[in-house]
């Protein structure tokens, strides 16, 4: 950590000691899933199909959180997943 001390940027109370490898936030282990390697905000925006990748939206037929490998543009707004598409 580059900074002594640094507070968790999630909780703003504990100590950061791990750093987030999809988007660098600093925070504490109470916030952090060590076995991925990322703080729980990027865990919880995985898409919901691949866990692989954030999330860009949700899909308009079931409601699932997706990336943009898992998912298919219908139009400029709306998107559907892999699963849903072409049902």
């Amino acid at each position: 950590m580059g900074k002594k001390n640094a507070k968790c940027e999630i909780c703003e109370e504990l100590e950061a000691v791990h750093i987030c490898k999809i988007c660098g936030r600093c925070v504490c282990s109470e916030h952090f899933n060590a076995k991925r390697r990322i703080c729980v905000v990027c865990e919880e925006s995985l898409c919901e199909i691949c866990r692989k990748y954030l999330a860009i939206g949700s899909c308009t037929k079931c409601g699932r959180i997706v990336c943009e490998k898992c998912s298919r543009q219908l139009d400029p707004v709306r998107l559907v997943c892999i699963l849903c598409y072409g049902k």
